[in-house]
């Protein structure tokens, strides 16, 4: 059940009060509890990662106990502050936010307000509150199986495939949290003898910018060209449907985005490497709700807990071969059972990652 944001529910919440005192007590607890959970992000509608977070947040809203309300705080940070403080003050059961730019101020508030419960959807820097759970999304894993499948295809006999052995890849922000993405990405690549072009627009939004950088990779021989950009990884999109070049989706089945409102986009993409945000979100509220939510600790969800992984649709099977599905198939088991060590920048050594990053950079 959505929770409308409506001046009768003033009123409602003023009865609640009177009658309950406004507290979290024991009597209210079991199924006939209503869990009320607040949702701050800066936006959705980006057809991306925010968007995997409201997904989270539809799904559990049709749970018969629990009501959500969204809250678009905005991309300025000078006002979250504020905008968390009144969240605070409104009595949520829960408060949802997170991401490595806006967690600071979710872990401002935990501080602030020790007896409120938040989950960090996406855990990024060390917390030490005992009413915060965090996730994190083995994106390193993610990383691995996307660079295989774009060495296989490279290497292969498909039929946008050319000879010179060379993938790309568009991160938007050069930071740690992004190269967790492909640390394994550049380390399946030099194990393959192919070489990486890596482009950072510095943006999320830019279309135009991460349009040109795929176009530079395009024209220096990338054929399998995979976007970690947000929104601007339309322009990667645009690029590859112009030069008929493989792209790789993030974050959503962006073959499903796309099919219907830009088709020439959607049949570039072979398929999508996706964190499961609203996988994240279910995990922490159905914790709540069994009273076991596990204020303090940080839970890595890669492919074994299905946190990553990516989009096996009707067209990934039609297009892409079956004996390379077999061989990602068997990668993502491999890693699953930990026969693949797969390389981490967040928890590996720098020095290590830049060899990495050289070696994928240099022609093969």
């Amino acid at each position: 059940m959505r929770r409308k944001i409506a001046l009768f529910l003033t009123a409602v919440m003023a009865v609640l009060s009177l009658a309950g005192c406004g507290g979290k007590s024991d009597e209210q607890a079991g199924e006939d509890k209503v869990y009320k959970i607040a949702f701050v992000v800066p936006y959705i509608g980006d057809q991306s990662y925010w968007d995997l977070v409201d997904r989270g947040r539809q799904i559990v809203e049709e749970y018969e106990n629990v009501e959500t309300t969204l809250i678009e705080a905005g991309e300025d940070t000078s006002k979250w502050t504020s905008v968390m403080t009144d969240v605070c003050e409104s009595g949520y059961d829960l408060i949802v936010s997170g991401n490595d730019t806006y967690e600071y101020y979710l872990y401002e508030a935990a501080e602030k307000y020790p007896d409120q419960l938040f989950f960090n959807f996406d855990f990024g820097n060390p917390l030490d509150y005992d009413n915060v759970y965090a996730v994190k999304y083995d994106t390193a894993e993610l990383g691995y199986v996307a660079g295989l499948l774009s060495c296989i295809v490279t290497l292969s006999d498909m039929e946008q495939a050319n000879d010179d052995k060379v993938i790309g890849v568009i991160v938007g922000m050069e930071n740690d949290a992004m190269d967790d993405f492909i640390g394994g990405y550049c380390q399946v690549a030099n194990d393959m003898g192919v070489q990486v072009i890596i482009g950072y627009p510095e943006s999320w939004t830019d279309v135009a910018k991460a349009k040109e950088m795929t176009l530079n990779m395009i024209n220096s021989g990338a054929d399998v060209i995979w976007q970690v950009a947000g929104g601007a990884g339309n322009g990667v999109f645009e690029a590859c449907a112009e030069q008929n070049v493989y792209a790789l989706g993030v974050d959503q089945d962006q073959y499903a985005q796309f099919i219907d409102s830009k088709p020439e986009y959607a049949k570039t993409i072979l398929t999508s490497f996706v964190k499961n945000a609203e996988v994240g979100v279910q995990t922490a509220v159905d914790k709540l709700i069994a009273g076991e939510f596990p204020g303090g600790a940080v839970e890595n969800l890669g492919i074994a807990k299905n946190g990553v992984g990516l989009v096996e649709n009707d067209y990934y099977l039609e297009t892409v071969p079956e004996e390379v599905r077999n061989q990602v198939a068997e990668a993502l088991e491999r890693v699953t059972n930990g026969e693949i060590e797969v390389f981490s920048v967040l928890n590996g050594d720098p020095t290590e990652w830049q060899e990495i990053k050289s070696e994928a950079q240099q022609a093969k």
